[in-house]
């Protein structure tokens, strides 16, 4: 039996090293793609959220006037950071603004996903009930916001305003925010009176039960709160529906 030389061992030794450096290497990368590939698959989704938020907004919005732009820390408490940005698209008289928005991993720059919409100023003149739904036009009109303050898990002192001689009723609200990790809204309630109870998530609309009524020129000061399950950071956005269709944002 032949036994092996001194040289013979060394050159096996750096073999078997060679071959585990080089699959470690191989695990390690494969470990970094699953790593990325999960990130960019939960920066897809919370974009997509972000644009069915935007799907659903009047041409004339508050949040999509030209040069808004505007990033949301840890966006519905997650690990990632949102920007969206809203351009008009050059030669197009200002009937047409780009729209885009950015997922990050919190606290970085590098991109994971990326999404381009469109608004278009168009009129298809008004629906079966004189207005035209989802814009801010109607009773939305009339109803004056002001006011609120983040405080703890609330979101406070709101004022509601109707300028007209008409009575005018809200039949909804969505609200976007940003908070501690998992945060969702709890309670909406309007002058005194709970309106709805739950649990959503930032931009959600949540359908008031009863609806609120405001009586012709009539101020209801500091009467409107919203409740969430944890620490609140900001509310960027709140969208009344009003009976007849109408909407109203107000961007505190």
């Amino acid at each position: 039996m032949k036994a092996f030389t001194l040289i013979e061992i060394i050159i096996t030794i750096l073999i078997v090293a060679i071959f585990i450096a080089a699959t470690a290497l191989i695990l390690q990368q494969a470990v970094t793609g699953l790593v990325f590939s999960s990130d960019t698959v939960k920066a897809l989704n919370l974009a997509r959220l972000e644009m069915s938020k935007i799907n659903n907004l009047s041409y004339t919005d508050v949040t999509l006037v030209d040069g808004y732009n505007i990033t949301i820390p840890g966006y519905e408490g997650s690990g990632y950071d949102l920007n969206r940005s809203v351009s008009h698209v050059a030669d197009t008289n200002e009937a047409i603004k780009k729209v885009v928005v950015s997922v990050y991993l919190a606290g970085t720059i590098d991109i994971l996903s990326k999404l381009v919409t469109y608004a278009a100023d168009i009129d298809f003149g008004p629906g079966s009930g004189g207005n035209t739904p989802g814009t801010e036009a109607g009773q939305a009109n009339s109803l004056s916001v002001s006011g609120g303050t983040v405080s703890g898990k609330l979101f406070q002192n709101v004022t509601l305003e109707n300028t007209s001689a008409d009575v005018i009723t809200i039949t909804a609200v969505a609200v976007s925010f940003a908070g501690q990790p998992g945060i969702k809204i709890k309670q909406v309630d309007m002058n005194g009176t709970t309106r709805w109870s739950g649990t959503k998530l930032s931009g959600v609309l949540l359908s008031l039960n009863p609806s609120f009524s405001l009586s012709a020129y009539t101020t209801y000061s500091n009467t409107t709160h919203f409740t969430f399950s944890k620490n609140l950071t900001s509310v960027t956005t709140i969208v009344f529906t009003m009976s007849d269709d109408s909407t109203k944002a107000y961007m505190p």
